[in-house]
């Protein structure tokens, strides 16, 4: 993979974020492009940097035609995305694709020309279209005359962009972190991008509370996830600074999934939730994840709840 990085203002100039109805300020994080195949590159966050800084990873897709962009960080990073692009062709931005609702994955949509044509599954819809927010959800954004922002294009289980070397297919293998992951698959760049569902090499933020996102479901979604898609090789996560690759992917869902079964068999026989989490260290074979506390914690609760 060949690294290009471009700057980003440094200077301490806000950002707004959606969270609930308030604004969130923060320090400008400058962006590097990472180019991960021939036409596909991912526009990440500086490695090193900690907290959200720009928000999730850019997929920049430079088609026959024009450019589809997968997510677009906060908001505020709306331009930054079109000036990088243009740094690496003068083709038209023409679609965006969101593989979630939440602020630093779509905050950059309003941002974009009108043009575009923005395309998420069917609840990532509904969650942007809902008349009140809650934390991430981001659907302030698109209200009164941003309402032209929401997608009009969305999918249910399977759909499919373009052809031959322009082919991107876009998957929906249930809940997890929210009610409306989608998995882009760049064929020819036998490349996968999956949003939050595996954001680093780290336990998933849940948006359970208002994302209808689901610790049990996770589990099985990635399971479906791994056993669905074939014939890639790379990753762009959604958070992590730098492209990973497709076993680390399986190693995660193995990951995850032996937490959710040892969690189980402890509820079962009688262990409290906070006895499981003072008791469970990462197995040796998944060495290179991290079970942080507080996610952990978290993580059982709605394990034990059967959320």
């Amino acid at each position: 993979m060949k690294r290009l990085v471009c700057l980003g203002a440094l200077a301490l100039v806000g950002v707004v974020s959606m969270v609930t109805t308030q604004q969130a300020w923060q320090e400008r994080s400058t962006l590097v492009v990472t180019e991960v195949a021939e036409n596909l590159y991912m526009l990440g966050n500086e490695p090193g940097g900690q907290g959200m800084r720009g928000g999730g990873n850019t997929g920049i897709f430079v088609g026959s035609t024009g450019v589809t962009l997968v997510d677009t960080k906060i908001f505020g990073y709306g331009q930054d995305i079109i000036r990088h692009v243009r740094e690496i062709t003068d083709k038209p931005i023409t679609t965006v694709i969101n593989t979630h609702t939440h602020y630093d994955h779509s905050g950059g949509n309003t941002e974009l020309p009108d043009a575009v044509n923005f395309i998420v599954h069917e609840n990532t819809l509904a969650q942007m279209s809902r008349d009140s927010c809650e934390r991430v959800t981001n659907c302030e954004a698109f209200h009164g005359g941003n309402a032209k922002y929401l997608p009009e294009t969305t999918f249910t289980d399977r759909t499919t962009i373009g052809s031959g070397s322009d082919q991107i297919d876009l998957y929906y293998f249930g809940r997890g972190h929210t009610d409306g992951d989608t998995w882009i698959v760049y064929r020819n760049a036998r490349t996968v991008q999956t949003g939050d569902m595996f954001a680093r090499k780290g336990l998933p933020f849940l948006d359970v509370a208002n994302g209808n996102g689901s610790a049990l479901e996770f589990g099985e979604t990635l399971q479906k996830a791994v056993a669905g898609i074939s014939g890639v090789d790379t990753v762009i996560p959604g958070h992590n600074d730098v492209p990973l690759v497709w076993q680390d992917v399986v190693n995660y869902s193995g990951f995850y999934n032996d937490i959710v079964d040892r969690a189980k068999s402890a509820q079962a026989n009688g262990q409290s939730a906070e006895q499981f989490v003072e008791s469970y260290s990462v197995p040796s074979q998944y060495s290179d994840f991290a079970a942080e506390p507080d996610r952990l914690a978290t993580t059982v609760g709605y394990i034990y709840e059967g959320q």
